[in-house]
């Protein structure tokens, strides 16, 4: 693993930690321990964070997933979640900048915001051509047909 790849680990490891996403940073903690068994420092880290879980914790979320009615209260980054999951990343969005304006210090909220902004873009429906021009192609393409079958 090199040096790069190691810190991009570590990065998604802490974020996962910070999110509360345990079993995630778990596993990669672990992944970061076996690459890389002298460092002390990531065993005292893995070993933190295993003290600190509790063993339904490192069950997978989805296990854990227990529907709730739609009108329970709902935290604001639970509401912006929850946009994000139906894929309505435009409310997601929304949701996320009022959150940054609250607490305009908050880095995960940044993090978060920038990658729905990567998710919406991605999910964008690509620009075609206007119907006008493709009506005008059409047209010029079924003239070309027309003259060859005279000819």
């Amino acid at each position: 693993m090199s040096p790069v790849d190691r810190q991009a680990l570590e990065a998604r490891a802490e974020r996962s930690l910070r999110r509360g996403e345990l079993s995630e940073a778990f596993s990669l903690y672990r992944q970061l321990v076996s690459a890389f068994p002298e460092d002390t420092t990531l065993k005292e880290r893995l070993a933190q964070l295993e003290a600190s879980i509790q063993p339904a914790e490192l069950l997978s979320p989805k296990a854990n997933f227990r529907s709730e009615p739609d009108d329970a209260p709902r935290s604001d980054t639970e509401q912006a979640e929850r946009l994000a999951a139906a894929g309505d990343y435009a409310g997601a969005i929304a949701a996320y900048r009022r959150l940054l304006t609250a607490r305009p210090d908050n880095e995960l909220v940044r993090e978060r915001l920038a990658e729905l902004f990567d998710l919406a873009r991605a999910a964008a429906p690509r620009p075609s051509a206007p119907t006008a021009s493709r009506e005008a192609v059409l047209g010029e393409l079924l003239s070309r047909i027309g003259a060859r079958k005279r000819a």
